[in-house]
């Protein structure tokens, strides 16, 4: 599945307001939910990269950002996408020049154990450089970010979203929807429908008129509604 788009959702209930969820969406319109697993996974993040000016750049693909009060992190489309912002930022001029030990304090300065972690899982020497490690030593160094950053898959939902055919008109006004998705079809009122659009369950585009009133349009590029 090729995702074009994300953003963060609300946490599960039950669940606390730092396990936000993320809402992918396809170039369809379609929306996956992923809940529950790590922050990494969610956001297809393996080193939970915050998000940045570098991060976000238009190079390191990332297509959209989640977070929590505390920190807002890149979300990119694959997990191979999120690996290679990982792998080019520390083999770029800012931490290349730096010994493992001080690349894990300026990495994570709230995890003073960062570098002893490293170490235990790669045995390579805290003093060396970043750049001064071959391309097996280095691959070493980033699984085992990942492995501290914890990759723990949760669960995707697939949301079946709807979509509008026709519309009933009363005075010039919609009033009514007839959407279908894979499994059924069925008119909805207005109020229904600026309800699915609110929670990006319908393809169209929620909107506000001058009087400040939602009301719904098609999104950019498609045709008008067709009024039965």
């Amino acid at each position: 599945m090729t995702y074009i788009k994300a953003q963060v959702g609300p946490a599960n209930y039950g669940d606390s307001k730092n396990k936000f969820t993320v809402h992918y969406f396809d170039s369809d319109g379609n929306m996956y939910i992923r809940s529950d697993g790590t922050r990494a996974w969610r956001c297809n993040n393996p080193g939970n990269l915050i998000a940045s000016s570098y991060s976000m750049s238009k190079k390191r693909k990332a297509i959209g950002k989640a977070g929590d009060a505390g920190h807002t992190y890149a979300v990119y489309p694959d997990y191979q996408t999120g690996r290679e912002a990982l792998t080019v930022m520390m083999r770029g001029s800012i931490y290349s020049p730096l010994t493992l030990r001080n690349a894990m304090k300026k990495y994570d300065p709230s995890n003073p154990k960062y570098i002893n972690q490293i170490i235990a899982i790669t045995a390579l020497d805290p003093e060396r450089t970043i750049k001064s490690l071959n391309a097996t030593e280095f691959e070493k160094f980033c699984k085992a970010v990942e492995k501290v950053e914890h990759w723990e898959v949760g669960r995707e939902d697939f949301i079946d979203v709807w979509y509008i055919t026709s519309v009933k008109k009363h005075s010039g006004t919609i009033t009514e929807f007839f959407v279908r998705n894979s499994k059924t079809s069925k008119w909805i009122s207005k109020k229904e429908a600026i309800e699915l659009a609110k929670n990006h369950y319908l393809h169209a585009t929620l909107a506000r008129s001058g009087s400040n009133k939602l009301y719904i349009r098609p999104k950019y590029g498609k045709k008008s509604f067709s009024t039965v």
